[in-house]
């Protein structure tokens, strides 16, 4: 099509084809075959039309196909190299193979990232059989003699976040934040922050193997609640009650509070929110005997946490005032279409499930904690 050609490069085609530029002007158009008709009688005539580009671009041209073809065989020796690699990782490998916008950063990388790959799956090797928790940066420092080699913007730091969220089969949606990177992270024992992350207790007793912590114990002496940094808790061994063989745990700081206040000795967890690193280290601490109360908002997010809960402890879990009466008594907050989408992962309370998504509305236990008191009271001394 000659449309979008000037008057001067239409006369000089005109003049190479033989034909006047109007006669030219009013087709409109020169086809391949008839330009390399003309070619043959031209100075060019040892040339093919495709030779002749290419020498003037000096560069090959490639048909679609070829690009095609030469585009699966680069993916196809990409693919042999990461199962190559990936040995060991079989879930980390299928992954990487779906495609999904997580793995989109390592396609887009073919011709380095597979030495950065290497380097992540022998480090992380190690790492899991020592089973050992380990800070990052000396995780980093031992793999490649860098400390900084893991930072989050660095595509080993990127490669080991995507490795842990493929190993972890509760992962559900890959880390849009710091704290989330770090919690994943923590799957694999590898400690990112171990001082800002941390949980809330009182009347639980913690032990270095035999011994009684002289913190926790000087805590329950009097009567103090701790927030316990992950830095603490990997010098901890096991955790029991002070008191009989139950935990409860609340999400809400405020909740936690009021009910420390009411019994100062109860066996009280806050996770202040989603539960994170330091949070399940504690947990998985307890002794296996012990039974976890469990009373969070009547929200996507609080169910959300309570299903975590009930996969990682399973029968040893209750969830405590988490009913469709509590909700129906103290349905408040108007909740988005996205946060409603969210229950469609819900697993857990179909009744309560089934009454937030008619109702749409959020209940906070806040509401309810003259019945959490009132448990507490009775069944936490």
């Amino acid at each position: 099509m000659l449309k979008d050609f000037s008057a001067e490069e239409i006369a000089e085609i005109a003049g190479f084809l033989g034909v006047s530029a109007i006669q030219l002007e009013r087709k409109g158009k020169v086809t391949l075959q008839q330009f390399e008709e003309q070619l043959m009688t031209s100075a060019f005539s040892h040339m093919t039309l495709k030779e002749l580009i290419e020498a003037i671009l000096n560069e090959q041209l490639e048909t679609k196909i070829q690009k095609m073809q030469e585009k699966e065989n680069v993916n196809r020796n990409f693919v042999q190299q990461l199962e190559s690699i990936l040995t060991n990782y079989p879930t980390w490998l299928q992954k990487i193979l779906k495609c999904e916008s997580d793995s989109r950063f390592i396609w887009q990388q073919q011709a380095t990232i597979l030495r950065d790959l290497e380097i992540v799956a022998k480090a992380l090797e190690q790492h899991l059989i020592n089973n050992q928790f380990m800070r990052l940066p000396l995780f980093a420092q031992q793999a490649t003699g860098n400390p900084h080699a893991f930072d989050t913007n660095t595509v080993l730091g990127k490669l080991l976040v995507h490795a842990a969220f493929s190993l972890n089969k509760q992962s559900k949606a890959y880390p849009k934040n710091t704290e989330e990177r770090v919690d994943l992270l923590a799957t694999l024992k590898i400690v990112q922050d171990d001082l800002w992350n941390f949980v809330t207790v009182q009347g639980l007793v913690g032990y270095t193997y035999d011994s009684i912590h002289k913190v926790w114990e000087a805590a329950n002496q009097t009567k103090s609640a701790l927030n316990m940094p992950m830095r603490e808790l990997l010098n901890i061994t096991r955790v029991q009650p002070l008191f009989n063989k139950s935990v409860y745990i609340v999400e809400n700081s405020s909740v936690a509070s009021t009910l420390m206040d009411i019994n100062p000795k109860a066996p009280i967890i806050c996770t202040h929110g989603q539960v994170r690193m330091a949070g399940w280290r504690l947990l998985d601490l307890l002794d296996p005997d012990v039974a976890i109360y469990y009373a969070g908002d009547l929200d996507p997010e609080g169910l959300h946490i309570a299903q975590n809960i009930l996969k990682r402890y399973g029968p040893r879990v209750n969830l405590w005032r988490m009913d469709v009466q509590c909700y129906q008594n103290a349905m408040s907050e108007t909740l988005s279409d996205d946060r409603l989408a969210k229950l469609k992962s819900i697993t857990i309370l179909p009744n309560v499930v089934e009454q937030m998504q008619q109702n749409k509305k959020a209940a906070y236990q806040e509401a309810w904690i003259d019945l959490l008191i009132e448990d507490i009271r009775r069944n936490g001394k």
